[in-house]
């Protein structure tokens, strides 16, 4: 299997396990404050993914590189996540899901940019295309008094996960996949644990409440960050910024699955027809067009 088949297939299992974040997130946060649950899921997983990372012996950095990486654990651990925790708890899921759906956007516009990648008109389309879809799936949500701030704190969130994502592709180049993340999501736990420990003395139920609320805990973390996390930083090695980030636009679409699977919830037109732009245009951006091939002069 080609390498950069081996990272859409990383990033498009990282997007679907982020797709049931929103599930077992919105849950967790109906009773605790969305700081806490955001210092349980970067806590366990630094935890565990410290214990993989030492036993590889692959927790060295160069001293030049401790600011890059010191940034890109605040920007994409604690500022993004954290705003989308208190962005979604705000506007609800669906703007949650549709503002995010921007990143791939931000992502291509900062690879050509900073990383100097060539975007073509077919990968633009391809993401313009899903992001109709995403629109097409989400509709038009019922607007709430926290909406306007709920959105402006997902749209912070996605230019600071658009800006790690980029960074985390840089060092890259001189650390493996599971040093950037554990690095990040150590520098992550740290920075945000002094906020939400006064969130925790702040609240009512401050922990979860019963058993299904620790396996939501554990699946947040494990799953949903420490695998999801090396897997989209993983992927970027093997894929450019624009053909990758496209697909985090499957995120909406497993959310509806969920939905369906989980919640018995039905299907209407238009979530089958934006599932349909969603698929084809993460196809358009994926598939790459094969050169015409040379014809050789007859002997």
């Amino acid at each position: 299997m080609k390498a950069s088949t081996q990272g859409f297939l990383a990033l498009a299992l990282s997007s679907a396990i982020w797709g049931g974040m929103y599930v077992a997130s919105d849950a967790l946060m109906r009773t605790m404050p969305p700081l806490v649950v955001l210092e349980f899921r970067e806590g366990i997983s630094a935890i565990i993914l410290l214990a993989i990372a030492a036993r590889h012996r692959q927790l060295h950095i160069d001293r030049h590189d401790y600011l890059p990486m010191f940034g890109v654990g605040i920007i994409g651990f604690s500022v993004s996540i954290g705003f989308q925790f208190y962005g979604t708890h705000a506007a609800g899921a669906a703007l949650g899901s549709l503002v995010t759906a921007s990143s791939p956007v931000l992502i291509a516009l900062l690879g050509a940019l900073v990383l100097k990648e060539h975007v073509p008109t077919r990968r633009w389309l391809a993401i313009g295309i899903a992001f109709v879809g995403v629109v097409v799936i989400v509709g038009t949500p019922a607007p709430g008094k926290d909406t306007a701030l709920g959105v402006s704190l997902l749209l912070v969130a996605a230019v600071c996960w658009s800006i790690y994502t980029i960074g985390s592709t840089s060092l890259l180049t001189r650390y493996s996949a599971l040093t950037v993340v554990t690095i990040a999501c150590t520098v992550g736990a740290i920075t945000s644990l002094p906020f939400a420990s006064i969130a925790y003395l702040h609240a009512r139920h401050p922990l979860p409440m019963n058993l299904a609320g620790w396996g939501e805990v554990l699946y947040i973390s494990v799953i949903g960050m420490a695998l999801a996390f090396f897997l989209w930083v993983w992927g970027f090695k093997h894929v450019s910024a624009s053909r990758g980030g496209v697909l985090l636009l499957f995120q909406p679409l497993i959310g509806i699955v969920l939905g369906i699977v989980l919640l018995g919830e039905t299907v209407s037109i238009g979530t089958l027809l934006g599932a349909v732009l969603v698929c084809a245009g993460v196809t358009l951006a994926v598939v790459e067009r094969k050169p015409p091939l040379a014809l050789e002069p007859m002997p």
